[in-house]
């Protein structure tokens, strides 16, 4: 296969990142996917607070997000695109499962919010042709976004 091949075959090319020989495609977005992994930690030790249990389902779709993001954009399979939407929408539907569990969880603190608002922006400008897309640079607008929305997450989980 040559690397052009590789390229229209990796799953996360809208992603901007320029896809590179071996095991990880787009370094740059795989490794930082495991921010969610790391956000899962703090997250599941609120759910371990009195009426906070809803968070354990976060926790968990956080993880397996962030391992199925380094799956899309490691290898980027077909199977490592669904393992990351899978991700994706398990997040969704815990976050919710959270604000029906606890309402006072919905409402969006400054924190939580500002983060929210930034990695929306981030990824909307970084995708490939975007403003922001610089598909060689060793910082990747995709990598922050991921940056941002789990640490959004981790302050929600927070309160703050």
């Amino acid at each position: 296969m040559t690397p052009a091949d590789r390229e229209r075959r990796h799953a996360a090319l809208s992603d901007c990142e320029e896809v590179r020989p071996g095991w990880l495609g787009q370094p740059a977005n795989a490794l930082s996917s495991l921010a969610f992994v790391a956000a899962a930690v703090p997250i599941w030790r609120v759910s371990r607070r009195p009426g906070r249990r809803a968070w354990a389902a976060v926790a968990a779709a956080s993880a397996f997000e962030g391992l199925g993001s380094v799956l899309y954009h490691g290898p980027g399979t077909a199977s490592g695109k669904v393992v990351h939407d899978v991700g994706l929408v398990a997040l969704a539907a815990a976050s919710v499962a959270v604000a029906v569990d606890d309402p006072a969880s919905a409402r969006p603190t400054p924190v939580a919010a500002t983060l929210t608002a930034a990695a929306v922006a981030m990824h909307v400008l970084s995708r490939t042709d975007g403003p922001l897309c610089s598909c060689r640079s060793p910082i990747q607008g995709h990598a922050v976004f991921h940056v941002l929305a789990a640490a959004a997450t981790v302050a929600a989980a927070h309160g703050r």
